[in-house]
């Protein structure tokens, strides 16, 4: 009897996947009809007989199992229905994107396929973290039987979480306030919180007037800046400066010269990517992600939302090394070790999300000075320098000279062995070298200036501040950070100007509101908590059901909390 071969519809994510994969199963000669969705077909929701007026925001907690999924994206699902019913014969291969959120997609597609094919009809998961074809022919001969249901539940918990809490306290803070949309959010409300508590932070600080004497000493033909101790009288600060220009020179107390190392980048991780380049490309992070998404989907660089940081030992090295190779940046290549024949030798993290490997280039991307460029070179050049090149190391210099018994310091740093750097140059420091010096020597003074200085209170927080504060803080994922800086902006919570957030009155009154009623509506401990249920249900070890219940529980106590004293509400 001969074998009846199978046929397939594969449906992935996003329509520019589509078009790859449609181009891997041409090359591969497999029967395959290609389509796509564009993000979520459903989302969650109470019923509208549960909206704005229609039930007390309290009663939210309790309407959980009334949650449904509504249809959103009807082109989509109605795309995919003809699909299903016209090809009957042809198996469904849900080829989203490899995380908990892509598992909630397929889960949507595999729904509108059970409606057509009925319950229990057969289908495959197809995985991969790039679109290279090598990695998709490996994936398709490794298709699965089956979602990952973890990873559906995982997702789905976030969703049923947010969905109920957003609502409640959104809907009680506008209600009891003057009509104004007052937004409240697990993640958002810490995110504006770490905003707000710099700003304190800064308004509390008691800038300090103080003194110092500026010089110029020369030695080898070099001039080297050294400062004094601080003075808290300007006249006493004069009458020194006055002395050493009349004695002419000071006297070297102490030298020395320690080397130091620095050690190359770790593989990419998405939040090391997104704080690395809103430093860069002075850019936000969501935008950054945006164009890294684009690059993946496009086939230029592997899966882009990863927190692993460690290469599997089964990693193939030579297909990025020979992207970087073929690219703009082939120049690179003689500063790895074992030039003209370099053999890999990552530096490793501790990371790994047992989802997805870090992130490195899959093909060129054409040099055309665009951010795209920008993002694919940043992680061309990251990659070889971590699989590739050596530490680098250097000295630092420390000085110090006295006139009298005031002390005056100075500082010289330098690389000896740049390393990395030389593919990797973003976070190089200048070099400052000084001569070296004998204790006892007598140095020439060439200039001597009283200046004026004042202590400075930290600063305000950049976006590459805000996501490593969130990241170590438990608050949302390497795929979600990157929207909280975005969302309280957008909520008039907060403005960036020059490149750090600035809170708004509206942000200052909501934050202390919260805290004056009970602190843990602001602070980052209670959505870590949250945060910690979702990785117990991505292990097995805790049912979303369970998790979801002792999750709002917490809230539902904080809701009343904030129930009791609603008339304090007034931002």
């Amino acid at each position: 009897m001969p074998m009846i071969l199978e046929r397939y519809i594969v449906v992935a994510e996003k329509p520019s996947v589509a078009r790859e994969l449609k181009k891997f199963f041409r090359y591969k000669k497999i029967n395959a009809i290609t389509a796509s969705v564009r993000g979520h077909v459903y989302n969650l929701d109470f019923p509208r007989r549960y909206g704005w007026g229609r039930v007390s925001p309290e009663k939210l907690f309790e309407l959980v199992k009334e949650i449904e999924f509504k249809l959103t994206d009807k082109k989509s699902y109605f795309n995919l229905k003809k699909l299903f019913s016209t090809y009957r014969d042809y198996i469904l291969v849900i080829a989203t994107d490899n995380d908990s959120e892509g598992e909630l997609i397929g889960y949507e597609i595999l729904k509108i396929y059970e409606e057509v094919r009925g319950k229990g009809s057969k289908y495959y998961r197809m995985r991969f973290n790039s679109l290279d074809f090598k990695e998709l022919n490996n994936a398709w001969a490794r298709k699965e039987r089956s979602l990952n249901w973890r990873w559906v539940h995982k997702a789905l918990f976030r969703t049923y979480f947010d969905l109920v809490t957003g609502a409640a306290f959104t809907r009680i803070l506008t209600t009891s306030g003057d009509g104004k949309l007052i937004s409240w959010g697990s993640c958002q409300t810490p995110t504006l919180y770490f905003v707000v508590e710099r700003e304190r932070q800064r308004k509390a600080f008691k800038r300090e007037k103080y003194y110092y004497i500026a010089v110029q000493i020369e030695k080898n033909d070099m001039l080297v800046s050294l400062t004094s101790q601080h003075f808290k009288k300007i006249k006493e600060a004069e009458y020194i400066a006055k002395e050493l220009e009349e004695t002419g020179y000071l006297t070297v107390s102490k030298y020395s010269k320690e080397r130091f190392g620095e050690r190359r980048p770790l593989p990419i991780a998405t939040d090391y990517l997104l704080r690395d380049l809103t430093k860069i490309l002075k850019i936000d992070a969501l935008e950054i992600l945006s164009i890294a998404e684009d690059l993946y989907s496009r086939g230029y660089i592997s899966y882009p939302r990863t927190e692993t940081d460690k290469y599997p030992k089964t990693f193939d090295y030579n297909r990025p090394f020979k992207a970087v190779e073929r690219s703009d940046l082939k120049h690179l290549i003689i500063y790895t070790k074992g030039f003209p024949n370099p053999k890999p030798n990552p530096r490793q993290g501790r990371k790994d999300d047992k989802a997805h490997p870090p992130i490195y280039p899959i093909k060129p991307y054409p040099n055309d000075g665009s951010k795209h460029w920008k993002v694919w070179e940043y992680i061309a050049r990251r990659y070889l320098a971590n699989a590739y090149a050596n530490d680098a190391f250097g000295f630092k210099q420390s000085l110090e000279a006295l006139h009298n018994d005031i002390i005056f310091t100075g500082y010289g740093r330098y690389y000896a062995y740049e390393g990395f750097y030389k593919i990797f140059p973003y976070f190089r420091s200048k070099d400052n070298p000084i001569p070296d010096f004998e204790v006892g020597e007598r140095l020439k003074v060439v200039k001597v200036e009283v200046k004026t200085g004042r202590t400075e209170p930290p600063p305000r927080l950049t976006e590459a501040d805000l996501l490593k504060l969130m990241e170590d803080h438990g608050i949302g994922t390497d795929a979600t950070r990157a929207l909280y800086p975005k969302i309280i902006v957008k909520r008039g919570y907060a403005s960036k100007r020059g490149g750090r957030y600035i809170p708004s009155k509206l942000g200052i009154n909501f934050i202390q509101l919260m805290e004056n009623i009970d602190k843990r509506l602001v602070t980052p401990d209670t959505r870590r908590y949250v945060e910690e249920m979702m990785s117990e249900i991505e292990k097995g070890k805790i049912s979303m059901e369970i998790a979801l219940e002792k999750s709002l529980e917490i809230y539902k106590k904080l809701f009343e909390i904030l129930m009791k004293r609603r008339d304090e509400i007034n931002i």
